[in-house]
């Protein structure tokens, strides 16, 4: 096995890769395998390139389907030349699970890591069923920076797959959400904290006492979360509205901070903003992040949120993002009035609701109703700002009336003027004794 220099470990390692790949491409090489399992018997603390190794080869058999043994009701055992094969792999999986397990509890702390990281992400990337209760339990762990950095380590080896069924890629993206939820510092805010000397204390899974601290590199997590997307991308990802969704959903929350390359998402961004519903609303604020940060142009944006704003939109659970992002949509100081009047929605008036794009939808024909109520607004500032809208809306007509001023705040001067007291019973008392119809005199008598 390998010690810690570093030219020692990549021989060790292109030679593992090479077994690795001779066992896999031909039968007459099947001691490759018998001689890896063997070397988990080597005195060493270095067990990460072998875990690699045998990961690699099990994840390529469970693929091709060679562990599989068909078994038939009441028909004896098959003992051909295949069977037989296919039952010596069976034990050498076995064989090496049994020694991955072992070496959680042995060898150096990033071997341990790597040996939990593998059979927990087996596990938890099922083909066939959906793992979402154990991954949300999972998360537990993901706050750790150790876990996070060896998890994404290890999941961007797992993504290899050309068409992964549906459940699949549910599973994987729902991981890589969770071993994302910590944030990881873009490179701009670490030069921040280095030149401020800013130290953070990192929380540490398996960090021992008297040990070098873990060296955690959030430019090798950007690197392997990156390779991840990368992979995912090249899946049939919208293919499922389910998928699409969380694929949208883990794109804008979690990756665009720290994609190296983010304008490549456009593509996927644009096409999604015809599928309508939530779908949209993810996509519309991934497309306005590029926008902002990325200068990626977009013309339509605002007819794409204008045709987003309609009554059954306000039923899904993506209403509190679809009205934030029209309060960013809408807070710049250089829109036009025709289109500002436009999302105004007007019905019974020259606006044409049916008309998909703001800039002619006739808003500015319309009467403006909202704003004519805001003229009678308890704020005197909201009513002169909402008489300056309809005078220059309609110049020719006489200017609009407001309601007088008070001295003071309205909501106050309104309380004083309709409450003089503040009565706290009902009927006044009258000495000692209880209001009339009270029962409590027929059983206690008040002395003086």
């Amino acid at each position: 096995m390998a010690d810690d220099n570093p030219n020692l470990l990549k021989m060790v390692s292109t030679q593992l890769r090479n077994k690795a790949n001779e066992f896999l491409n031909s039968r007459k090489h099947a001691n490759n395998l018998a001689d890896l399992l063997q070397m988990f018997q080597a005195t060493t603390d270095n067990y990460t390139p072998l875990l690699l190794t045998i990961e690699v080869i099990f994840t390529e058999l469970l693929r091709r389907g060679d562990l599989i043994e068909e078994i038939v009701p009441l028909k004896p055992i098959e003992q051909s030349p295949e069977a037989e094969y296919t039952r010596w792999l069976r034990d050498c999986y076995e064989t090496a699970l049994n020694q991955t397990l072992e070496c959680i509890k042995r060898g150096r702390m990033n071997s341990r890591l790597q040996a939990l990281v593998t059979n927990i992400f087996t596990v938890l990337l099922d083909s066939e069923q959906s793992m979402s209760a154990p991954i949300a339990r999972f998360q537990e762990f993901t706050e750790y920076r150790d876990v996070q950095q060896y998890g994404l380590k290890v999941l961007s080896t797992l993504a290899y797959r050309k068409s992964p069924s549906s459940t699949f890629m549910q599973n994987y993206l729902e991981l890589l959400d969770k071993l994302l939820i910590t944030e990881i510092q873009t490179e701009a805010k670490c030069r921040i904290r280095n030149r401020n000397n800013e130290e953070k204390e990192e929380k540490i899974l398996c960090g021992a006492e008297g040990k070098a601290p873990f060296p955690y590199n959030p430019g090798v997590c950007r690197r392997y979360a990156n390779r991840c997307w990368n992979f995912a991308c090249q899946w049939a990802l919208c293919a499922e509205p389910r998928t699409h969704r969380r694929a949208l959903l883990l794109l804008v929350e979690r990756l665009m901070p720290i994609l190296t390359r983010p304008y490549l998402a456009t593509d996927m961004l644009c096409d999604s903003l015809d599928a309508g519903g939530p779908i949209s609303i993810l996509a519309l604020q991934g497309v306005l992040e590029l926008v902002r940060r990325h200068n990626v142009t977009y013309p339509d944006m605002y007819d794409r949120l204008y045709a987003l704003l309609e009554p059954e939109m306000f039923h899904t659970r993506c209403k509190r993002r679809l009205l934030h992002l029209t309060d960013v949509f809408l807070s710049s100081t250089h829109l036009p009035e025709s289109l500002v009047a436009a999302f105004a929605k007007l019905s019974s008036d020259p606006y044409v609701m049916e008309e998909t794009s703001a800039s002619r939808s006739r808003a500015l024909g319309s009467s403006l109703w909202e704003v004519s109520a805001l003229r009678r607004h308890h704020c005197p500032s909201v009513q002169h700002a909402a008489a300056r809208v309809l005078q220059a809306a309609a110049p020719r007509a006489a200017p609009l009336p407001l309601a007088p001023a008070a001295d003071g705040p309205l909501f106050d001067a309104e309380l004083k003027k309709r409450f003089k007291t503040i009565e706290m019973n009902f009927i006044r008392p009258q000495g000692m004794t209880a209001p009339s119809g009270e029962r409590l005199m027929q059983f206690w008598e008040l002395m003086a």
